[in-house]
């Protein structure tokens, strides 16, 4: 780690000390980023000084980014994600080379990656920090990420790419948003957002839970894209100065796919995002959601509870209505009637009276549970539980005869008690309906194509779990390769809490608890906190340090 040529002469030279150089190249072991790059960031050197050490030290030809113009075919040679974060940009290609703008040629690591996601030898140019920003906002709003997919399923995988449809300035609006849909389902993204600025459209999607710039439609398009996705999910094409959220259904290579649609007013245009509701993403199992097999278990025997209130907690987009979705589909829906009630219904089920909010004409969570009660349900689902009104009408539900299964918005799952007692529900039906709450993250697994054992500095270590310094553990990594472009991940699992009621729960909910009374005497009877999880997840390999740390953050915070 300590061979960079630069750090004898930084220290000679410039008189920066070991301890500062020590510092870059820790940061260097956790991130992968090029030394030089991480000198810049850290304050030790601007980015203009760096440039003329490099050039009169070391002499390394130089290439002036401005005025190149850089052609697609080459830009594909390295995707966005690796090009961001080795502070490189590819210039030319050949059948056996490849040229490459960086901020820091020096770095051998660096080179070795960007040799191993070409498959290219690599060739350096020294350009400036930001030169380079400003060719990253250049070409890469045109280009977006080269994704490949499988093509064959036999023991020796085969991979080619997938090329993405270009968006033809001559195709209609209704042309232009199939295409964009196709587009989506082939990258298994989860969201499309579409948005008008004042220089143009601009297309993203969200794959692994990250956005991504994809080649945008054409800009004098766009009024009519808008419209037609209007029309497609019942919207008011003409009432462009208010939001309006939508659905519809389509087709997808054989397959039926739901996307939700919201639409918002800016000052330039309205922009849009759809959400894309792929069942054959959803409704998985619950063994494909990441579950450590005691925790799943104890999850299905909730499940099994004829009445009870079950509920799932984590921020947006942690994957609650995908658990939820797949709970629901265990259940015995032919011997049981199950009924939800959601804002808005997010995916159509077989077998399940789905309940969509109204709030214009009056039908809201309260009222719609109010009557569905009569309807003598054995399974209720509630999609958020948002105010007083509707917990109370959900807990006497659950104390009264129905399993019901509901959502939060909490960090942990004793935060929940805490949360539902700040609202106002009572704590005697609190403690009496309550039978489980399970509380998730989304982290990125590591990619199984070029997965790797390394070791982290132990300030890493020790932050997810001072127990592991020293411990015979193996962590990995993915290091970058052609299947996953660079990133080193390739899908997202779950890290999953889940507190389940007993006495001792049920009598301290009863005299004012604190989350970290509830968490002690969860623990106690092996409650797993989503940290715990993680690390579990760590050591078995599925997923890195850095991405634990990051989901586990607030549920440090509030304990």
């Amino acid at each position: 780690m300590d061979n960079h040529p630069a750090i004898e002469k930084l220290i000679e030279v410039l008189g920066l000390s070991q301890e500062q150089i020590d510092l870059v190249l820790k940061e260097k072991q956790k991130t992968g980023s090029p030394f030089g790059y991480l000198l810049v960031r850290f304050g030790l050197m601007n980015s203009e000084a760096w440039y003329d050490f490099v050039l009169h030290r070391f002499h390394i030809p130089t290439i002036n980014l401005e005025e190149m113009n850089i052609e697609k075919e080459v830009l594909n040679s390295l995707p966005e994600f690796t090009c961001r974060k080795y502070q490189t940009i590819p210039i030319f290609k050949s059948k056996t080379r490849i040229v490459c703008g960086m901020v820091d040629p020096l770095d051998e690591e660096t080179l070795q990656q960007i040799k191993k996601i070409s498959g290219l030898d690599v060739e350096t140019r020294l350009v400036k920090e930001s030169d380079l920003r400003k060719s990253f906002d250049k070409y890469f709003s045109q280009v977006g990420l080269d994704i490949i997919s499988p093509v064959s399923q036999s023991s020796e995988r085969v991979y080619e790419p997938v090329k993405l449809r270009e968006l033809d300035k001559e195709a209609n609006a209704e042309s232009t948003v199939a295409s964009m849909i196709e587009q989506a389902i082939d990258l298994k993204a989860t969201d499309v957002h579409l948005e008008i600025e004042e220089d143009g459209a601009r297309l993203r999607y969200r794959i692994n839970g990250l956005l991504y710039e994809f080649p945008p439609p054409p800009v004098e398009l766009y009024p009519s894209i808008v419209s037609h996705i209007k029309v497609l999910s019942n919207l008011d094409i003409s009432e462009k100065r208010v939001p309006q959220d939508g659905y519809f259904k389509t087709r997808v290579g054989g397959r039926s796919v739901d996307l939700r649609v919201s639409t918002f007013p800016t000052i330039f245009g309205e922009m849009v995002a759809l959400r894309v509701l792929d069942k054959a993403n959803i409704i998985t199992g619950l063994e494909q959601l990441g579950f450590l097999p005691e925790i799943l278990h104890r999850w299905r025997m909730l499940l099994d509870e004829p009445y009870g209130m079950l509920l799932v907690t984590g921020p947006t987009g942690s994957g609650k209505t995908t658990t939820l979705y797949s709970s629901l589909n265990e259940i015995d829906n032919v011997h049981k009637k199950v009924i939800t009630v959601e804002d808005p219904v997010e995916y159509h089920l077989k077998n399940i009276d789905q309940i969509q909010i109204n709030q214009k004409a009056g039908l809201t969570f309260a009222s719609a549970l109010r009557s569905i009660l009569r309807q003598d349900p054995n399974v209720v689902m509630i999609g958020e539980i948002r105010d007083l009104d509707s917990a109370a009408i959900a807990f006497r539900a659950a104390q009264t005869g129905q399993l019901v299964l509901a959502t939060l918005h909490t960090n942990t799952a004793p935060g929940a008690v805490i949360r539902l007692l700040d609202m106002g529900v009572e704590s005697y039906l609190l403690a009496s309906s309550l039978i489980g709450v399970l509380s998730q993250r989304l982290v990125r697994t590591i990619c199984s194509n070029c997965k790797e054992v390394y070791k982290p500095v132990d300030e890493e270590v020790k932050e997810l779990s001072p127990e592991l310094i020293g411990a015979d553990v193996r962590f990995y990594r993915g290091k970058g390769c052609h299947l996953c472009k660079g990133t080193g991940y390739g899908g997202r699992t779950g890290l999953h809490e889940l507190m389940v009621m007993n006495e001792e729960l049920r009598r301290t909910t009863m005299r004012d608890p604190s989350t970290n009374t509830l968490t002690s005497i969860a623990r106690k009877f092996g409650m797993k906190t989503l940290r715990e999880d993680g690390i579990q997840k760590v050591i078995q390999g599925i997923t890195t340090i850095s991405e634990v740390l990051y989901a586990t953050k607030k549920d440090i915070e509030e304990r």
